[in-house]
């Protein structure tokens, strides 16, 4: 396991997840070597923290590094990948316009949601962090993310199924004619592979060092959908939020119903303050952390 703590920071987009990530990094980050790793596509990271690449591992403070995913380079990658697959299986595509078979494969529904997985797949294999602060996508695509493990998973089942079902009809056929059988198939053990390990993410995404952080700001449908992502946890995942966040929060008339709501969830909760200037770079962030109790966060999230 990569760390005492994966923290995923969940939201609408446009309530500050990326704020709240970069908070939550620079509060963990004195209790341990910390990764703050971004996987939203608007790439406000690179500003916040004034990185000036995405896709570079980049030194915050002596405790706390940054990395943003640039998700075009990372869906072109993939693609590539797969085409250059297909062309091994099927020499033939070379006469084919390869352009479109490019684009088929970009285009397709799931490709972006792909990426972000092994995004996550390669953040559980790391060693040298203690904490590792996710900035996620917007809701949906993160929601479809965090269940394709389990998608993958079943799939899987039903092709090594098949596999060792044409497996055995092979064995059954060569002792009928006195012919060796080559036991050892490549295929099926791919096929293993795979299974072990989206098997695998899908236990750390459920398991107990994966947190959860909601953020909402005081506006009913932020509030809505953390409602929503809760739900999807519990009954999709088997597990609760470790933190839910009011970004922006203001004490008004307007917005002391929304607050009532909020605090009628039964999990931990914080509030973060609106403030004059919003945040936009790191020292703006270091500012808004001195206004959290550091000692909550550190004590809810210290292994």
């Amino acid at each position: 396991m990569i760390s005492d703590n994966v923290v995923l920071v969940m939201g609408k987009g446009g309530v500050g997840k990326t704020t709240v990530s970069i908070v939550l990094s620079l509060i963990l980050s004195s209790l341990g070597n910390t990764l703050l790793y971004s996987l939203d596509p608007a790439k406000h990271l690179i500003k916040y923290l004034g990185i000036c690449n995405a896709m570079e591992y980049c030194r915050v403070s002596k405790t706390l590094t940054a990395y943003q995913l640039d998700i075009s380079k990372a869906v072109s990658t993939a693609v590539d990948h797969y085409v250059s697959l297909i062309r091994d299986l099927t020499p033939s595509l070379s006469v084919l316009n390869i352009e479109d078979v490019l684009n088929v494969i970009k285009y397709s529904p799931g490709v972006e949601e792909e990426v972000f997985m092994k995004e996550l797949k390669k953040l559980y294999d790391l060693r040298e962090y203690k904490y590792v602060v996710i900035d996620t996508p917007p809701t949906g695509v993160t929601l479809r993310t965090l269940i394709m493990p389990k998608m993958y998973r079943v799939w899987l089942d039903k092709l090594i199924e098949v596999r060792e079902r044409i497996l055995s009809l092979r064995y059954t056929i060569a002792r009928t004619l006195g012919k060796e059988f080559k036991v050892r198939d490549p295929a099926l053990e791919k096929l293993y592979e795979l299974r072990a390990e989206y098997s695998s993410l899908w236990d750390e995404l459920r398991g107990e060092k994966t947190s959860y952080v909601l953020v909402a700001n005081p506006e009913v449908m932020p509030l809505l959908e953390v409602v929503d992502v809760i739900k999807f946890l519990e009954k999709e995942l088997g597990v609760k939020p470790k933190l839910l966040v009011m970004n922006k929060f203001e004490d008004t008339l307007e917005t002391s119903e929304l607050l009532k709501e909020f605090n009628s969830l039964p999990y931990d909760k914080l509030l973060i303050p609106k403030v004059g200037k919003p945040p936009s770079t790191l020292d703006d962030m270091v500012e808004l952390s001195r206004t959290i109790d550091k000692d909550y966060i550190m004590k809810l999230f210290k292994s």
